[in-house]
């Protein structure tokens, strides 16, 4: 079975799952050292030989997974309008019983709260969105997550030095989006260029 990558942009206004179906698809997996391994999947575009790579390190001493995505153009063309650009972008579900549970913190304000500790309950059709004013990337907000949902739980981070986003919205049921990125990231690549996401 098929399983949808972690991420989602689109190329040329069109979703990234429908665009990368029809591209050619390489897997490559490599021991960095004896706690690490590094994964990669790699798009590319037989057309215009644009391509997107899902690069990850796998730690083995603890249960952590970092990744980013790669956009290169390798034609000779400028690509189609790369947006909404998500690295994170993943569908959780609950068992049934206790609701998510998001403890976050308070960015900077410049006063005596600062990174405070807060603590919100997602219920049913409920959001939360997070993005920092004016790319400062502490400011008001704070880039890590801890999401719990009875004895399970995932911590999450942003790892961008600008203007970031990241939502958390809950279903009417038992799941939850988990999407974070760029908030404003709407660019083309030129002919031999390359940009990569958050980490």
């Amino acid at each position: 079975e098929e399983v949808a990558p972690p991420f989602t942009f689109t190329c040329g206004g069109r979703p990234a799952r429908e665009v990368l179906a029809g591209w050619k698809i390489e897997k490559s997996r490599k021991e960095l050292d004896a706690d690490r391994v590094s994964h990669a999947l790699a798009w590319t575009d037989p057309g215009t030989k644009l391509s997107v790579s899902w690069e990850a390190i796998e730690y083995r001493d603890s249960p952590t997974i970092e990744w980013m995505l790669w956009f290169r153009n390798g034609g000779t063309a400028d690509s189609p309008v790369l947006a909404d650009i998500r690295p994170l972008d993943v569908r959780l579900a609950r068992r049934p019983g206790d609701e998510f549970v998001l403890r976050h913190a308070k960015g900077t304000f410049v006063r005596r709260d600062d990174y405070e500790p807060l603590r919100t309950v997602l219920g049913p059709n409920e959001s939360l969105r997070f993005a920092p004013p004016g790319g400062r990337p502490c400011g008001w907000v704070f880039p890590y997550y801890n999401l719990q949902a009875g004895g399970e739980g995932i911590i999450a981070v942003v790892g961008w030095a600008g203007q970031w986003e990241a939502r958390f919205e809950r279903d009417a049921d038992r799941g939850l989006r988990v999407a974070a990125g760029q908030e404003t990231a709407r660019f083309r690549l030129r002919p031999g260029e390359a940009a990569r996401t958050p980490l």
